[in-house]
């Protein structure tokens, strides 16, 4: 409520209360502040009533202020730099706690770190982006690694935590190398122990060395290849296509052709070998 506030001097200073409001002014409040001063609030619109009552009253008028909502031009002016700096603060507050400042990536899948963060940097979460919507798809894409069993993300204070589990432990490692199963050209290759002799594209031969040991004498690698399908099966058509996707699974751009001895199949396949990896 808007007001103001006198301190009102002289003697018998309660009887101010019936004066003014003889001459029409709401008394709000009234406070003896010593033994003859009084303080009072009125409306805001009746101050200048008051001014006019008491002037040439036995009253003296000692201090004036502005009461309620009438005090809040004022504050606003006395603490406009604290206030100024406490938006900014609170603003800052809610901008970082809405983005991304670290990510933590826990649990014993931590060893995927690097392709972790290649996942959330192809999601478009990087250093002071917004904290990921779809944290879901995030997960299915990181759960898609070999032995993964495990992930969850959250974000809280400007962490995003990435937790990865993994399953097989305490499988012992196996040393060596791991090796190309089939010729044709490198699909997918993730290596978190060793040496990659190879990237995505590269063509290799069956038995190549498509990831070399650590110093520790072994590896933990991943790698599909893709490799052209031409094969002939007797038969009916339907038991040609049963075969050909026990040989070769899935196979892509799958096409049948009748020939004298049965049915001929053509495509793409694909092949996949892991190391320590499941």
């Amino acid at each position: 409520m808007y007001g103001a506030e006198f301190w009102v001097e002289g003697s018998n200073a309660e009887r101010v209360v019936e004066k003014l409001a003889a001459g029409g002014v709401l008394v709000c409040s009234a406070v003896r502040e010593q033994k003859n001063i009084l303080r009072i609030r009125v409306r805001g619109k009746d101050g200048k009533k008051v001014f006019a009552i008491l002037q040439g009253s036995c009253y003296n008028i000692r201090k004036v202020r502005r009461a309620g909502l009438a005090k809040f031009p004022q504050l606003l002016v006395r603490y406009a730099g604290l206030i100024a700096g406490a938006a900014f603060c609170l603003g800052a507050i809610l901008f970082c706690e809405g983005r991304v400042l670290k990510v933590s990536i826990e649990g014993s899948g931590a060893c995927y770190a690097q392709e972790i963060r290649r996942v959330l940097e192809e999601s478009g979460v990087h250093a002071f982006s917004a904290a990921p919507a779809a944290p879901s798809s995030i997960a299915a894409r990181i759960l898609a690694l070999p032995r993964v069993s495990f992930c969850t993300l959250s974000h809280a204070g400007g962490v995003l935590t990435v937790h990865v589990e993994t399953e097989d432990e305490a499988q012992p490692l196996a040393g060596g190398a791991l090796l190309a199963p089939v010729s044709g050209e490198v699909e997918a290759l993730t290596v978190v122990r060793g040496q990659a002799l190879v990237a995505v594209g590269d063509g290799v031969e069956a038995g190549d060395v498509l990831v070399q040991p650590c110093a520790e004498g072994y590896a933990m690698a991943y790698a599909a290849v893709r490799y052209l399908v031409d094969a002939e099966y007797a038969g009916s058509e339907e038991a040609a296509r049963a075969q050909s996707f026990l040989d070769h699974g899935e196979i892509a751009d799958l096409q049948i052709q009748k020939t004298e001895r049965g049915w001929r199949v053509t495509g793409s396949a694909r092949r996949r070998a892991a190391i320590n990896l499941g």
